[in-house]
């Protein structure tokens, strides 16, 4: 697991600027795609302060057979994740 703590802050810019050139969004892009993505900015943008960013890469047990629970929770915020050997 991969913490990327700058990430949220490019999407806060991103939408940020979708918002701003929403008339050449639809220029460009067309009505339906432009409604789209502003319906997204709107959405998603709110709730960027609190999100936790990572990039998570899970390896399938060579046996094919995983462990009960082993991939269906994600360590929160401060909590300690199981890293493995690069």
């Amino acid at each position: 697991m991969d913490e990327r703590p700058a990430e949220p802050g490019m999407w806060e810019r991103l939408y940020r600027l979708w918002i701003a050139h929403a008339d050449e969004l639809r220029s460009n892009l067309g009505v339906l795609q432009a409604q789209n993505m502003l319906r997204e900015a709107h959405r998603v943008l709110p709730t960027l302060s609190g999100r936790r960013a990572v990039m998570l890469a899970l390896r399938r047990p060579v046996s094919g057979q995983a462990k009960p629970g082993a991939a269906d929770t994600l360590a929160g915020p401060g909590q300690p994740c199981e890293r493995t050997q690069q």
